[in-house]
């Protein structure tokens, strides 16, 4: 192994390992109330060094969601979901809104994030994550009755309507997640119906 790859490896690890404590601490204090120098500290690392790979608590705030996004993908990855879009939205989004029953979870992706961040940063992160896997998914679904999409719609008019879709599962979601977070895991069963019957009548 060269000493370059050694040595991004190392840094790699560093900052997984930071990332996960600065969660952990942003969980379990606030994002408002947890400095720099306490992460540092509890990573067993100086100030100077957490500076070395970050501006600051926003830069690494980001990637804290991040990490939270990462996640769930893996969660959903690990699913036995029949390859079928509309199960698979169905059983992503029901993964999400378990995941949001975590008040960690809810509060740092919900709360802190949006408010830290703003909104505008906020929602391109998880468009970042989700919405052409969305898109992607929403195509397959919607019935093709015509040359460009759904009844006929010109190809332009279909991709758009595709990717709104999209958007709108993906806010009903948010919303939902929301929800959830104020109710806790007893919300869970009843948000994932809800979304069920807006995921059916937008794709039937």
């Amino acid at each position: 192994m060269s000493t370059r790859r050694s040595n991004v490896e190392r840094t790699q690890r560093t900052r997984a390992q930071l990332t996960r404590q600065a969660r952990q601490l942003f969980s379990e204090r606030g994002y408002s109330a947890t400095t720099i120098a306490e992460i540092a500290r509890s990573s067993g690392v100086t100030t100077g060094a957490l500076y070395h790979h970050w501006a600051g608590k926003e830069a690494l705030l980001v990637d804290v969601v991040h990490d939270i996004h990462r996640e769930l993908a893996l969660r959903i990855q690990a699913l036995d979901v029949e390859d079928e879009p509309v199960a698979r939205l169905l059983r992503s989004g029901q993964e999400f809104l378990a995941l949001c029953a975590d008040p960690a979870v809810a509060r740092l992706l919900l709360l802190d994030a949006p408010a830290v961040l703003g909104y505008e940063r906020w929602r391109r992160i998880d468009e970042q994550w989700w919405l052409s896997a969305t898109i992607r998914l929403v195509e397959r679904a919607r019935p093709t009755t015509g040359p460009g999409g759904n009844s006929g719609d010109p190809g332009l008019d279909g991709a758009e309507t595709s990717r709104q879709l999209a958007l709108a599962l993906l806010g009903a979601l948010t919303y939902l997640g929301h929800e959830v977070a104020m109710k806790g895991v007893a919300a869970v069963t009843g948000t994932g119906r809800t979304y069920d019957v807006l995921l059916t009548s937008l794709l039937k």
